[in-house]
């Protein structure tokens, strides 16, 4: 279930533009103590209100630390978002970011919308903030249906943890990305894309020994907004009848 990501890394220093964005909050110093932090908090915590997947909670959590990136493979249904959206509340200060991919999905889904501004100067260029280049933990569901544009600009994105913003590339503070299929891709043309995810984990549904104990699960209590009281002067419905 490990392999290797392949491909060398370039230590030539990053072309930057002056108008090709600012790095994402990699420099804040409470991303910076993440993981410290992720590893101080038990994995048990992580399970509440999840059946069988103690491995997986493990394995995604593990992988963060070492910043690498996850594949989540099993039908639907079985809770592959939510450990990713759980994994994200380890992390103080990082940034998340979730979609689904079809074979319709475009980059400006991922990478964010052309910017007008810098067309109106001749500059090709993303208005990343908020998508997935300033992210720090990411949960792409459905990946190997995307594109050959979105999958091309991912492979350096993951494995360079950099981004081609118009003419310059900037470094991106993704910890971990959390990416999920019903199966494995049969493609060939997709297995360079495959390996980049150092860690595999099959995820199958609940079994029957563990059925009656998710009946009896309970949905996590949510915070409820006090209703404020508005002094309006109503009129009664329906009206009295008259006579």
């Amino acid at each position: 279930m490990v392999s290797g990501a392949g491909g060398g890394r370039d230590c030539r220093p990053a072309r930057r533009h002056p108008g090709a964005g600012k790095p994402g909050p990699a420099q804040s110093p409470h991303v910076r103590l993440a993981h410290l932090r992720a590893a101080a908090r038990p994995p048990a915590a992580l399970e509440i209100g999840l059946l069988e997947r103690g491995t997986a909670v493990r394995l995604v959590l593990l992988a963060a630390l070492a910043r690498e990136h996850v594949l989540l493979i099993g039908p639907p249904g079985t809770a592959k978002s939510e450990l990713a959206r759980r994994l994200h509340r380890c992390f103080a200060g990082a940034r998340y970011f979730e979609r689904l991919l079809t074979r319709f999905s475009t980059p400006e889904e991922l990478f964010g919308p052309l910017s007008l501004k810098a067309l109106e100067d001749d500059r090709y260029e993303r208005l990343i903030d908020g998508y997935l280049p300033t992210a720090g933990i990411a949960f792409l569901d459905e990946v190997f249906k995307a594109n050959s544009a979105i999958l091309d600009a991912l492979l350096t994105l993951f494995n360079e943890r950099e981004f081609d913003n118009g003419a310059g590339r900037i470094a991106v503070p993704l910890i971990s990305a959390i990416a999920a299929s019903n199966e494995p891709p049969d493609d060939e043309s997709l297995l360079a894309f495959h390996d980049r995810f150092l860690v595999r984990v099959p995820v199958q549904p609940v079994g029957d020994a563990s059925f009656a104990a998710l009946l009896r699960l309970r949905a996590p209590p949510r915070r409820r907004r006090p209703i404020r009281s508005r002094r309006r002067s109503c009129r009664r419905w329906p009206p009295p009848a008259k006579g």
